[in-house]
């Protein structure tokens, strides 16, 4: 039952990691000609992922799936 909260949050962690490199890539590499939003709009994308993350986490916790542990 943990894999059903669990690949979620893994699959939106990747999908966070493919957004700040996306914006990165178009920081660094466009010259303004094209669309000059695309690292916002790849920006945006990214704090609505995590935005997800954090409720994907609060939802498992709350719902007993994922439970935290001590170090």
């Amino acid at each position: 039952m943990d894999i059903v909260i669990k690949l979620p949050v893994v699959l939106v962690l990747m999908l966070i990691l493919v957004s700040l490199f996306q914006g990165m890539y178009y920081l660094a590499k466009d010259d303004g000609k094209n669309d000059k939003t695309r690292v916002v709009k790849a920006l945006t994308v990214r704090v609505v992922l995590s935005f997800l993350l954090f409720s994907l986490l609060l939802l498992g916790y709350f719902t007993g799936m994922l439970q935290p542990h001590g170090l």
